[in-house]
């Protein structure tokens, strides 16, 4: 067998493994999206420089479909090393980067369809525009999926066992929701939290994909700012650069811890 068809059996497997557990299909694709629902719907009424606040969380909440994505990925890498399940398929003849491109793989659809849904919410029912930028929504969505991806194979090495998991993603996950600029811009933090919330991994992957979807320079707005200033399509990147340089170093670091911490077998062994 060719290393795509390896790679092609673990990503069904692990589609239906997450399909048929209600738990991760909860939190891996329904959590943002009625989250994003909850908060949104207020604002429907409201600006934030100068466009829809309703649409300007809701491609926040794209962002944290990224996070979500990780606590599921986190749970299925621990759960499966301590069932031996990547034990015995590192003794087969299946490439170990077959085992975690159908892993990562399956999870990065789920993501792309959840993008699609908060995507059309933020059309259809709070009247956003359509993406300034596609092809930098896509590489910012594929970037930032990337690094959660290899964050939870890196953290999987430290979680003693599924069963405890929760306990390391669930930070993670709250940390993101709350300081990384999800739901309200950061300038509406304290001063004090301001610095750390900018050095949260997800924070340049929020600020690019707004940028990319509304063809604005975010980063700096606020609540009672006034409207930022359209972008020409070059600007549009430029704008977006800094966050995506920011978010290749976390990536870079993340995969390194990664190689480092990862284990094939369960801890207690």
């Amino acid at each position: 067998m060719t290393w795509t068809r390896y790679a092609h059996g673990q990503l069904l497997l692990s589609w239906k493994v997450f399909w048929r557990n209600r738990r991760s299909t909860f939190i891996g694709f329904l959590l943002p999206v009625l989250l994003d629902l909850f908060v949104a719907a207020p604002l429907r009424d409201k600006e934030i420089g100068g466009v829809s606040a309703a649409g300007y969380v809701t491609v926040g909440f794209i962002g944290l479909a990224l996070v979500t994505s990780f606590v599921n990925l986190l749970n299925a890498v621990v759960a499966r090393r301590d069932d031996l399940v990547l034990k015995r398929l590192r003794g087969t003849e299946v490439p170990p980067s077959a085992v975690f491109a159908g892993q990562i793989g399956a999870s990065g659809i789920v993501v792309l369809l959840q993008a699609v849904v908060l995507g059309t919410i933020s059309v259809g029912l709070f009247h956003a525009p359509l993406p300034a930028d596609p092809a930098l929504l896509l590489l910012t969505l594929v970037a930032g999926y990337l690094l959660f991806a290899l964050l939870a194979v890196a953290l999987s090495g430290l979680t003693p066992s599924a069963e405890t998991s929760p306990l390391v993603a669930t930070p993670v996950l709250m940390l993101c929701m709350f300081g990384a600029g999800v739901a309200t811009p950061l300038s509406s933090l304290p001063s004090w939290l301001q610095g750390p919330a900018h050095a949260l991994p997800l924070t340049p992957v929020v600020q690019a994909l707004r940028t990319a979807w509304f063809g604005k320079g975010f980063g700096h707005e606020s609540w009672n700012g006034g409207p930022l200033a359209d972008l020409s399509f070059l600007h549009t990147w430029q704008s977006a650069g800094p966050a995506l340089l920011i978010t290749a170093l976390w990536t870079a670091g993340v995969l390194l811890a990664a190689r480092r911490l990862f284990r094939w077998e369960p801890r207690r062994a």
